[in-house]
């Protein structure tokens, strides 16, 4: 098996988990929730089982897993709730979620969703911004953007001399490969699906008005290779602006995913 992480693909090994479960805190002492047949399993060690000392890590759910239930990570609260599919957007709605609009990325099943600056301009229902593609993943620490990416937030070229002097972080995917990058802070956004306007000009659907961007994170800023092996053809270099949404913002708040009604799926954010 072929499996991909932030500094390079490696092969690893494939097993069947034919019987699964979920224990204990909800459910009656002496019983488990059966997950659901033939899922699979990549068999690796991975540097985030050895993040907190005290918590024995020992594996990571994915997306296989995610997609066949509407996902509720209450992180305020410390709570992980499974619903039927279809069936938490009258949950999201009714606690005043906002709802964002967002796309499977390929045959990965991540989820994407447009991003902006929290500066960007708004014009009544509209933003007249350029978005890049936020791959949300739940099992990154921190939040990345790649090159192409940096203008649309006002920042300066990875080669600006101004990030010498940054804070730097390192990056390390599933295979332990450190990438180092240099960071900035900022503040973001996301806008909905793009809206025809008399002008002809690019504009998306704003987040409603009660919406309150995330708070300003340490950006990490550099062309990770999973970015290509994620987003590219496998031909040629991929350089359009794209990103991932880490643990950093996702933490902040409440964040409940559909992942589960074909490729046109809703994320719902406190």
């Amino acid at each position: 098996m072929q499996g991909l992480s932030a500094g390079a693909s490696r092969t690893q090994s494939l097993v069947d988990l034919d019987d699964a479960a979920l224990c204990c805190n909800s459910v009656s002492k002496g019983e488990v929730f059966k997950l659901p047949p033939n899922l699979k399993a990549i068999v690796t060690d991975f540097p985030q089982e050895h993040i907190d000392p005290a918590i024995n890590v020992e594996g990571m759910l994915g997306m296989e897993l995610l997609e066949q239930f509407d996902v509720d990570f209450d992180f305020p609260k410390g709570r992980l709730r499974l619903y039927r599919p279809g069936t938490v957007g009258s949950v999201a709605k009714r606690d005043g979620l906002a709802k964002i609009e967002a796309v499977v990325v390929n045959e990965t099943r991540l989820l994407g969703i447009r991003v902006v600056p929290a500066s960007a301009p708004r014009d009544g229902d509209t933003i007249r911004a350029q978005p890049f593609l936020g791959v949300v993943d739940c099992g990154a620490s921190f939040s990345v953007a790649n090159s192409a990416a940096a203008p649309l937030l006002g920042l300066p070229a990875l080669n600006d001399p101004s990030y010498k002097s940054a804070p730097q972080v390192t990056g390390m995917g599933v295979d332990g490969r450190p990438i180092v990058m240099p960071t900035a802070n900022v503040r973001l956004s996301y806008v909905g699906n793009p809206v025809k306007d008399n002008t002809q000009g690019l504009a998306f659907e704003a987040p409603p008005s009660t919406w309150k961007p995330w708070d300003g994170v340490l950006l990490a800023v550099g062309d990770l290779p999973i970015f290509s092996n994620l987003l590219g053809d496998g031909k040629s270099p991929y350089q359009d602006p794209s990103g991932i949404i880490g643990l950093d913002i996702l933490s902040q708040r409440r964040v409940v995913l559909e992942p589960s009604n074909g490729r046109q799926r809703k994320i719902y954010v406190g």
